[in-house]
């Protein structure tokens, strides 16, 4: 027997389209594939979102460094009023008297060479800007996968409470059944007491896998970003059940390949680089600076005379017009520790970043490791529980019948329905972890995540 086959005869006993929503919404219900729950939330998270918003950060910080490469121009303007003795800027000489002088300057400064920093700052950013691309990449991985997670959750869930709904209605018929025995004196009072003790286990099943499914349905709509109140229902895939033909590949070269492709390493790998960058420009500060500036400007003062004759304004702005040009050279000598501190702290911000990396790529691979032993875990379980499912259930069914006709106790068909209700919840299990693991190789692997 298949396990398409098994898979089959199971879904028609046991269907999982099910509808789950709150009461009283405001909303239309919408039916959803996880195709569907996917791209809402590529669209809709609020994490992507800081994520995308940092991206154009970094972007317009990249663009801006190359304005170091550009003058600085600016502009300046001075009153400057006095009382007493002063110097007269018109005659370079001592005065007595109120002055109010008035006076402006356009500077441009070029940067000439400023230790290798303003190369080193726009290589900086440049690598942040990609590191903030590749960060949008891994948030999108993380919530993917998330996403993934408790869709399949919600699936199991559904299922398991259907399960549990008829494991409650069986055990109010062998109920019925016992009362009317007992009230025939057929068995004593605690074979009914048995049963209800067993019926209250079953609801209290029933209701926890009904807050859980309540709090996964919460998670998926917040990671959707939808209303709380928007009734939603998750359509289960259609995907046949089978090995995933990668488990033939060796698992380290799988590994590898997933590794290399993954965002989470590659974001080392960028913050690698950029720790090194970092670093020289640190060093930068050992070098010294060279710039140019040139200025032009005048000054006039307000009602100056001279000889006792008035100078206008104007005059004296054309008179007191000057240009220059300066050459400025500022060699490091003492910073007071300041650049030895900070290649310090570069140089192990470097050797920590390469440690980040390593423990990174360790981490990942024991990942995906683990990915491929579940699968093949998930195979084997799914293979033996269809097969244990079916015994138990069959075994069930006998001792039911047993009960029904007195050759067996409460207790006995207890051990029965147990290790029934086990077999069934397993199977559920193992069908949708086989359905995730197998999903997430590939997905691993470079793959859209497909359900």
């Amino acid at each position: 027997m298949t396990i398409a086959r098994i898979n089959t005869s199971y879904e028609k006993k046991y269907p999982t389209n099910y509808n789950f929503h709150f009461s009283n919404s405001l909303f239309a219900q919408d039916a959803l594939t996880f195709s569907d729950c996917l791209r809402l939330t590529l669209k809709n998270n609020l994490t992507l979102k800081s994520a995308l918003n940092n991206e154009k950060i970094a972007s317009y910080q990249y663009k801006s460094s190359y304005g170091k490469l550009l003058p600085n121009v600016y502009g300046e303007a001075e009153n400057r009023n006095s009382w007493g003795r002063e110097i007269d800027q018109n005659t370079n000489q001592f005065v007595n008297q109120d002055l109010k002088i008035y006076s402006g300057r356009l500077n441009a400064v070029f940067n000439l060479f400023s230790g290798f920093s303003t190369i080193n700052t726009i290589k900086s950013t440049k690598e942040e800007l990609k590191i903030q691309r590749i960060n949008v990449k891994k948030v999108e991985n993380e919530i993917s996968i998330d996403l993934a997670q408790k869709f399949i959750t919600i699936l199991y869930l559904q299922e398991i409470i259907t399960a549990n709904k008829e494991q409650i209605q069986s055990s109010e018929k062998q109920l019925e059944l016992a009362i009317l025995k007992f009230n025939s004196g057929v068995v004593a009072e605690s074979e009914v007491f048995k049963i209800k003790s067993q019926k209250a286990r079953e609801e209290l099943n029933l209701i926890t896998n009904e807050n859980r499914l309540v709090d996964n349905l919460i998670s998926i709509k917040q990671l959707m970003n939808l209303p709380l109140e928007k009734e939603i229902t998750l359509i289960s895939p259609t995907t046949e059940i089978s090995k995933n033909n990668l488990l033939d590949e060796s698992p380290y070269s799988l590994t590898k390949k997933a590794i290399e492709i993954n965002p989470n390493y590659n974001l080392n790998v960028l913050r690698e680089s950029k720790a090194r960058t970092n670093l020289s420009l640190a060093r930068s500060s050992l070098y010294p600076t060279l710039s140019l500036r040139f200025l032009a400007g005048s000054n006039y003062t307000a009602n100056y005379f001279d000889d006792g004759a008035f100078i206008s304004n104007n005059d004296q702005i054309d008179l007191n017009y000057s240009r220059g040009l300066r050459l400025n050279l500022t060699i490091p000598i003492f910073s007071q520790m300041n650049t030895y501190s900070k290649i310090k702290t570069s140089k192990i911000g470097f050797k920590q970043s390469k440690l980040d990396t390593e423990i990174t790529k360790n981490y990942l691979s024991k990942e995906v490791l683990k990915a491929i032993a579940d699968t093949k875990t998930a195979l084997k379980k799914n293979e033996s529980s269809s097969l244990g499912y079916e015994f138990s259930r069959k075994s069930y069914e006998a001792d039911a019948l047993k009960f029904e006709l007195g050759k067996i106790n409460i207790t006995e068909l207890n051990v029965t329905k147990i290790a029934y209700n086990n077999a069934q919840a397993e199977l559920i299990q193992s069908k949708y972890e086989l359905l995730f693991n197998n999903a997430l190789i590939n997905f691993y692997l470079g793959d859209e995540f497909k359900l």
